[in-house]
């Protein structure tokens, strides 16, 4: 008598398996469109519910430069009001003194500030106060990089106070959670954030950002991915543009021989946003660049590979 062979049954737990997978991502689907239709909804009613919303949401994907492009979206930049500089319309509200601007800074998740003393080498002494200038109507006699290339707009001071930033500066220092793409591919550092001899009307001043001499024409990058949010043109900076990146952060490109990009446009990380030049109150062909939050100037050396430039 032939002995019975055992039949193949059928396993239930994989037919169970590929049924709860798809189940799985149904409700993983829905659950994203209930908080899509929840944010909409939030920011619809507007209040202080969406503005803890918005925070907490930019905090947990700042981390990645893709998403932080979506942040800055979501978080669209500050109207900027009439005036010389881009900044002029926050400096004035923020950081009115020196220990005010140093406690803002330790509240945003991308920076962290130390206090550390600052010796004289933050400052950088310039001497190119011999070299003719225009400002106002841009200028293009200067082709090529030079030592003494300089300019912006310093905030005027009766006295230096090594250890101590004028209002609307400070020597905190600011780190960011990426890593900055550079600006320009070379160049030379021609003056530093910081006190210095105003090289074309003399005297003691506070320079706001960090010069870069580099041919005219040269591309400037924009250092992180962001939106414009300010194309203009001014006396002191002549031809710049500011780009927003989320959590009050925004980076000024100055001196500008031409503009490439509009207002409000979403920019990658390296994208060239501008050329290099030599407008507005300058001593030569150079790359103006300033960092603030919430409208406070912050040393750009501490984003920049100053290596880069020496």
């Amino acid at each position: 008598m032939p002995e019975d062979r055992p039949r193949r049954t059928h396993r239930p737990n994989e037919q169970r398996k590929n049924k709860s997978g798809w189940q799985l991502i149904a409700v993983q689907s829905i659950s994203c469109v209930v908080v899509i239709l929840l944010v909409l909804l939030f920011r619809a009613i507007g209040g202080s519910s969406f503005e803890q919303l918005r925070r907490s949401f930019n905090k947990s994907i700042m981390s990645n430069s893709l998403l932080a492009t979506l942040a800055a979206l979501i978080e669209p930049p500050p109207e900027v009001s009439g005036g010389d500089t881009p900044s002029s319309s926050t400096t004035d509200t923020k950081g009115t003194n020196e220990s005010e601007s140093e406690e803002g800074s330790g509240s945003e998740n991308t920076t962290s500030a130390s206090s550390t003393d600052e010796t004289s080498s933050e400052t950088n002494e310039t001497t190119s106060s011999s070299a003719s200038t225009t400002s106002g109507s841009p200028s293009s006699s200067s082709t090529a990089a030079t030592k003494t290339a300089t300019g912006g707009r310093d905030i005027p001071v009766s006295q230096k106070k090594v250890l101590y930033a004028p209002a609307g500066a400070t020597f905190v220092p600011l780190k960011v959670n990426r890593l900055a793409y550079k600006p320009l591919k070379s160049g030379k550092v021609t003056s530093r954030f910081g006190y210095r001899e105003n090289p074309v009307s003399g005297g003691d001043s506070f320079h706001q950002g960090l010069d870069i001499a580099a041919e005219t024409g040269a591309p400037i990058s924009a250092m992180y991915f962001g939106v414009v949010c300010d194309v203009g043109q001014s006396p002191s900076y002549g031809n710049y543009v500011q780009i927003y990146h989320g959590n009050g952060i925004k980076v000024l490109y100055a001196h500008c021989s031409q503009v490439l990009v509009n207002k409000d446009a979403v920019i990658r990380a390296g994208e060239v946003v501008a050329r290099v030049g030599s407008t507005g109150t300058s001593t030569g062909s150079h790359l103006h660049v300033e960092v603030t939050l919430n409208g406070i100037a912050y040393d750009p050396s501490y984003v920049i590979q100053l290596n880069d430039y020496a």
